[in-house]
């Protein structure tokens, strides 16, 4: 099936541009519209060939560029740089910009979020806080966080920021964050062996100028800051109860605790009588898209949205 490509950039409230990937069946009406929400340190392009699966098979995909990520941020400078007092609520409200502009075009298009790492933190938040009508959600190695370790590294980001400033990106803290995860892997060639078994999947991680980057004291200030936010509207988390519902891990996810954070979550949606629940823990690390199995990952996830197309 031939695919188009557009790309494009939109507005958010601020005024501010942020670019976006849109991938089409060509010559018809896509099934459903699967919006794509990135995780940190990474960009929309990397899920290049997943959309192009997903569009062969009769699917629309989006998926825009986090601020200080990717095409969105405005140089090479500006990676991993968030606004001052606004960076989360900037990622939320562009996830909400981009979700209207779909349901404009296409109303009549169910809509799937899919969140990876960090975009599966925002996507938990957006469906928490907005009233959106969305097909299901796809949450893809997300994690829980371990409020002792929070404490520690929110109180290291405010002495950084104090001494540094918002903007400086400390190399030892980069380091220190991605290296928590790294070290549960040998040999370790590099800092991110935690992505994939796939040596090629990890030296295209690598070689990317705008994937592994160091973020400033303000990124990981908002980040830890949205994740608290996150939880806190999830505790009272009224959405319909039979919202189909995916969690997606690998057996070797250092990120989600190695599948049982993803086990957590499941339960504490079960405890909120969700009705639809499903959990799939694959052999693999962090990125299941980027895995050495990943084509038994896109068939299983292509069976999941088509079974769930009629769920209303």
């Amino acid at each position: 099936m031939e695919i188009r490509e557009e790309s494009f950039y939109l507005k958010s409230f601020e005024d501010r541009r942020f670019y976006v990937k849109r991938y089409d069946p060509s010559g018809k009406k896509p099934k459903a519209i699967v919006q794509i929400i990135h995780g940190m340190a990474e960009h929309g392009g990397r899920y290049h060939e997943f959309a192009n699966f997903l569009a062969r098979n009769g699917y629309a995909v989006v998926i825009n560029d986090h601020p200080g990520h990717g095409k969105t941020a405005e140089s090479p400078e500006e990676l991993g740089i968030v606004k001052k007092k606004r960076g989360w609520e900037t990622m939320m409200e562009n996830t909400r910009v981009l979700y209207t502009h779909i349901r404009k075009k296409q109303p009549e298009v169910p809509v799937y979020i899919f969140g990876h790492s960090m975009g599966s933190i925002i996507a938990r938040h957006f469906t928490s806080v907005y009233p959106v009508y969305i097909q299901g959600i796809i949450l893809s190695g997300t994690f829980e966080s371990r409020p002792v370790l929070v404490k520690i590294i929110r109180t290291l980001i405010k002495i950084l920021r104090l001494v540094k400033g918002r903007r400086h990106k400390s190399k030892w803290f980069n380091k220190f964050f991605y290296w928590r995860f790294n070290r549960h892997f040998s040999p370790r060639p590099t800092l991110f062996e935690w992505i994939s078994s796939s040596r090629e999947e990890v030296d295209a991680y690598v070689n990317d100028p705008c994937c592994g980057i160091d973020c400033s004291n303000g990124f990981y200030n908002n980040l830890f800051k949205g994740i608290g936010e996150m939880k806190r509207a999830e505790a009272t988390l009224k959405y319909r109860k039979n919202l189909p519902l995916l969690i997606l891990s690998g057996q070797q996810d250092a990120v989600g605790n190695f599948g049982k954070d993803a086990l957590k979550i499941h339960k504490r949606f079960f405890k909120q009588k969700f009705q639809n629940l499903t959990l799939k823990v694959f052999h693999g690390r962090h990125e299941l898209l980027h895995e050495s199995n990943k084509e038994e990952v896109f068939f299983f996830l292509l069976s999941w949205l088509d079974e769930h197309l009629s769920t209303r």
